[in-house]
């Protein structure tokens, strides 16, 4: 097969970047750069085009099918997004939209969230067509151009799946990535593929009061200001958290790290189902690991009164939810609803529930696995549930095997990056990227 020809790989990732393709939720955003970016691509790669049938879906999203060579055999979906977040607001050392080359990266809005995955899968199909080859089942690549704003674009493309009879053999989305920084002090770098993610939602807390003090003067009425009704409320919220749970992608993750620890915590993992009760206490004790095993309460809004020396008859407190895979929306709102009682409402604003968690023990997932050793040999792979949300949820009713990974490295500085300033991949991990895909389209079965 042809080296990578590295230059023309980052010369059209460039491209890529430079299409201004920021979603918005009120609708207004230049259509005419979302309208252009296929087109582009089709200039860019016309040995690509020349083989696959493209479509658009929901006027800007995205659906590539290369035909494989036996049409019995479930298909294989490589996904992604072309839409991007604002650099409105931040401070950047470079354009975020020039995809400048400084300190050996390239700079710019989508470079890893997730244009690198749309560049990678283009220049692996380039490369394996250019050489003849032919997949042995269908491969589909699919890009939403909404799902920074949890648009529908992916949710009508699962229903073209649909509606043609199709079921994806297994999926591959954005998610997790190689990580250097791990818990329990893991040194080696891990590719961290997500089987799972959590929903989300949030909620209001309202505590209501006959009580109004003006000055120092009470009116008749409750004995306890609404104020304080919510605070002792919140505050039985934070002693009561969520019952937590060790699932087997935990317990996976966990004997996976097992190899690469030294002392009495190596023997501990690597015998996780004898001592899971201790070690979901230690994980549960850290906020990091914590949000492994629970779904996550946080409060991120607070409403009272504003008049000085009047005491408010009314207390408002928004909670943003992380739904963990074993546990379901309504479960953790009925938590909510017996800690706080009757005294305080609790009113759903937005929802989500988490995905089913898909089997780490396929050989889709050891393919993945395979792939990374042989792009990545000092990386270890394991298995976790993302603390995050991806399009890959919206087809959990077509397809069991779900996974989420992207193959670059992304340590706490990159990482940082993601939807703020400065983001930025090293052109080796953004080649890297592209061997990946390349050794995982041309080894699928």
């Amino acid at each position: 097969m042809k080296e990578i020809n590295e230059a023309l790989a980052v010369e059209r990732f460039q491209a890529m970047i430079r299409k201004k393709t920021v979603s918005a939720k009120d609708g207004n955003f230049d259509k005419e750069e979302f309208a252009s970016f296929l087109p582009m691509l089709k200039e860019k790669y016309p040995g690509v085009f020349a083989v696959v049938e493209a479509q658009l879906i929901n006027d800007f999203g995205i659906l590539l099918r290369w035909k494989g060579k036996n049409e019995r055999l479930d298909p294989v979906i490589l996904m992604a997004h072309h839409d991007v977040v604002s650099d409105e607001g931040q401070d950047w050392k470079f354009s975020a939209f020039e995809a400048e080359i400084h300190d050996g990266c390239i700079w710019g809005r989508g470079t890893i969230d997730t244009k690198c995955l749309i560049a990678g899968v283009l220049e692996a199909m380039d490369r394996l067509i250019s050489d003849g080859f032919i997949p042995e089942r269908d491969i589909y690549f699919a890009s939403s151009n909404c799902e920074e704003i949890g648009g529908d674009t992916m949710p009508k493309i699962v229903e073209w799946f649909k509606e043609n009879g199709i079921k994806p053999h297994f999926i591959l989305d954005e998610g997790g990535a190689i990580m250097s920084s791990l818990p329990m002090g893991i040194k080696t770098p891990f590719a961290m593929v997500a089987v799972s993610e959590k929903g989300w939602g949030s909620v209001r807390l309202t505590a209501k009061s006959k009580t109004a003090a003006h000055g120092a003067k009470a009116m008749p009425g409750d004995k306890t200001p609404a104020p304080l009704k919510l605070v002792r409320a919140l505050n039985k919220l934070d002693k009561t958290p969520v019952k937590s749970v060790m699932t087997g992608a935990v317990t996976g993750m966990l004997k996976s790290f097992a190899p690469y620890m030294d002392g009495p915590l190596k023997a501990v993992l690597k015998n996780i189902d004898l001592f899971a009760p201790v070690v979901k206490k230690v994980l549960a004790s850290n906020a990091d690991t914590a949000a492994m095993i629970s779904s996550a309460i946080n409060l991120t809004k607070l409403e009272a009164g504003n008049e000085k020396g009047t005491m408010p008859d009314t207390a408002a407190a928004q909670l943003s939810l992380k739904i963990a895979p074993h546990d379901t929306f309504d479960g953790v709102v009925e938590h909510i609803k017996n800690v706080v009682g009757d005294e305080i409402e609790v009113e759903v604003l937005t929802r989500s529930d988490p995905p089913a968690i898909s089997d780490h023990n396929t050989e889709s997932f050891k393919l993945i696995s395979d792939t990374v050793k042989k792009v990545f040999p000092d990386v270890g792979v394991s298995p976790f549930i993302l603390n995050a949300g991806t399009d890959a949820r919206h087809f959990t009713s077509i397809c069991k095997e779900i996974y989420r990974f992207g193959a670059f490295r992304l340590d706490d500085d990159l990482f940082g990056t993601v939807h703020s300033a400065n983001e930025r991949i090293p052109v080796k991990d953004y080649i890297k990227c592209i061997e990946f895909y390349t050794e995982l389209i041309k080894n699928i079965r």
